[in-house]
């Protein structure tokens, strides 16, 4: 099945089964979905300004945007992802705690071994690459004949189409790409989706907030690109004496001047022009126009909207050691374990249900214990937690029950030493 597409059979029963029946009045368990049901077409869907081709073309063309993504990616990408099994708790008081299934648990191996292209490092990387180009990552659930799940397939949201329902929130999806169809039901796609207040069916990328700076970023890089391709020298205004000339001879003047002074290699050449020509300079400089400081604003916005410091985007004019520490403790916290518990959420939501497995007793969980950023902090709270411990205001069974670990008989009332 390549590429996660279905046969021309699957995409025609597919649909048939997404655009089923209208659903009669006393199913429509969600009033407010109504009214967006019945604003679209159900065949185009909903997301398509949300999902803009453009949005994917800033990765490639803006190199803060490439570099905000790219870091963001890469850390999230960093930790192990487990499947844990829930061990229910000796007595009605004590939590549940969880433990590894191990790397032979067939969920364990789907999310190792998405399919036969990528890996387990790739798939997460391209989940937080599309929610932050697109605001939204979609999974397709691959199954074999005998119902059982066997690949994920990461697809492009700008290519994706969610469809509303009134009694299900979200009745199906519809991955078009060159004209052809491929229909998902809800339970075979794994949809991540930041939060959008504009559209309710469609995430909100961390690209469109920045779109404006970005776009004046490129177009100051294109002006200073095509500033150096003519000859380092500004736009002139040649004065002619004599009458208004004819479109013609303007026509052939500029065919001569681009032939005589366009291009670095003919930089500098004497200007030589017609017996009642005059020649002005008129524009300004890059320094008027504050060149670098219009580059600055753009890396500045790219870093509000993707919670990722400048000096991540290679903004290292006033790094230190220190403050770099400082800088990565705060992307981490701030920024990737939160969107870490977004995909553990989407995936437990999602992900084991399809395999008929109960949500309670499996989860998805990365382990951030060897990220290096978050070990000071991690230090920081067993020192306040011994210390509560030593003043009697906690139990060291308080304190193992947070990290979900079993309580004991002396962790009663004794003290830590």
């Amino acid at each position: 099945m390549k590429f996660g597409l279905r046969s021309t059979t699957g995409i025609k029963s597919g649909i048939s089964r997404v655009f089923g029946r209208r659903l009669t009045s006393h199913e429509k368990a969600n009033r407010s979905t109504r009214l967006v049901v019945d604003r679209f077409d159900a065949v185009d869907g909903i997301g398509l300004e949300w999902a803009s081709a453009k949005y994917g073309d800033y990765y490639a063309t803006s190199a803060a945007i490439h570099a905000a993504v790219r870091t963001r990616a890469d850390a999230v990408g960093r930790p192990e992802l487990r499947v844990e099994k829930s061990t229910p708790s000796t007595t009605s008081s004590t939590p549940r705690t969880w433990q590894e299934v191990g790397e032979n648990h067939p969920l364990q191996q789907l999310i190792d071994r998405p399919n036969g292209s990528w890996n387990k490092a790739e798939l997460i990387r391209s989940i937080e690459s599309n929610l932050l180009l697109w605001g939204s990552a979609f999974l397709g659930i691959e199954k074999n004949e005998s119902g059982s799940i066997i690949e994920l397939w990461p697809l492009r949201p700008d290519r994706m189409r969610v469809i509303p329902d009134v009694r299900k929130y979200v009745r199906g999806f519809v991955y078009e790409h060159a004209g052809e169809r491929a229909a998902y039901l809800p339970e075979e796609i794994v949809w991540f989706k930041h939060f959008n207040p504009l559209e309710e069916f469609a995430g909100l990328p961390s690209v469109a907030p920045a779109r404006l700076a970005v776009d004046m970023g490129f177009e100051a890089a294109k002006f200073n690109r095509n500033f150096f391709a003519n000859s380092a020298t500004s736009g002139d205004l040649v004065i002619t004496n004599d009458d208004s000339p004819s479109t013609d001879e303007i026509s052939a003047f500029y065919t001569r001047w681009d032939s005589r002074f366009k291009g670095t290699s003919k930089s500098h050449r004497p200007l030589l022009l017609n017996r009642g020509m005059d020649a002005k300079r008129l524009s300004i400089t890059q320094r008027d126009m504050e060149f670098a400081k219009a580059l600055e604003w753009s890396i500045e916005e790219v870093s509000r909207a993707f919670g990722v410091p400048t000096v991540f985007l290679g903004e290292l004019e006033n790094s230190t050691l220190s403050n770099v520490n400082t800088f990565e403790r705060f992307l981490w916290r701030n920024t990737i374990v939160p969107e870490l518990k977004l995909i553990e959420d989407c995936l437990n939501r999602s992900l084991i249900p399809a395999f008929g497995i109960a949500q309670h007793e499996y989860r998805f969980k990365f382990d951030i214990s060897t990220v290096e950023a978050l070990n000071d902090s991690e230090d920081s709270q067993v020192t306040r937690e011994v210390s509560l411990v030593n003043a009697g205001i906690i139990t060291p069974n308080e304190v193992r029950t947070r990290h979900g670990l079993q309580p004991e008989t002396w962790g009663v009332t004794a003290k830590i030493k």
